[in-house]
């Protein structure tokens, strides 16, 4: 569905977009960056918009919701690690810790 290519798009940006910053030194422009995407694609958008997925549709969705949020823990891990680790343990993951999970190359 076009929603879930959409929000995944935008967060193979982000990736983009947040590794430049860092190898640059930007950090608050990472940080900024993360959190600008997720309150206001993730969680103000598409969160939303995966409630009235059904059948087929809901499970994409699922996928896509977990797949995204792995992206931006992994993300944020830098800035929050003690934080992003918690959430990550408790969401479906592979690896033991995200402390030691590859960074994103999307």
């Amino acid at each position: 569905p076009l929603a879930e290519r959409y929000i995944v798009s935008r967060c193979h940006e982000l990736v983009m977009t947040v590794t430049e910053s860092l190898e640059s030194y930007s950090f608050g422009d990472a940080g900024k960056q993360i959190q600008e995407f997720l309150w206001d694609e993730y969680a103000d958008w598409y969160i939303e918009v995966s409630k009235t997925r059904d059948g087929e549709d809901a499970a994409a969705s699922k996928r896509v919701l977990v797949y995204v949020f792995d992206r931006c823990m992994r993300l944020l891990h830098p800035f929050m690690p003690f934080l992003t680790e918690t959430l990550w343990q408790l969401a479906p993951h592979e690896g033991e810790s995200l402390m030691t999970a590859p960074w994103p190359m999307d």
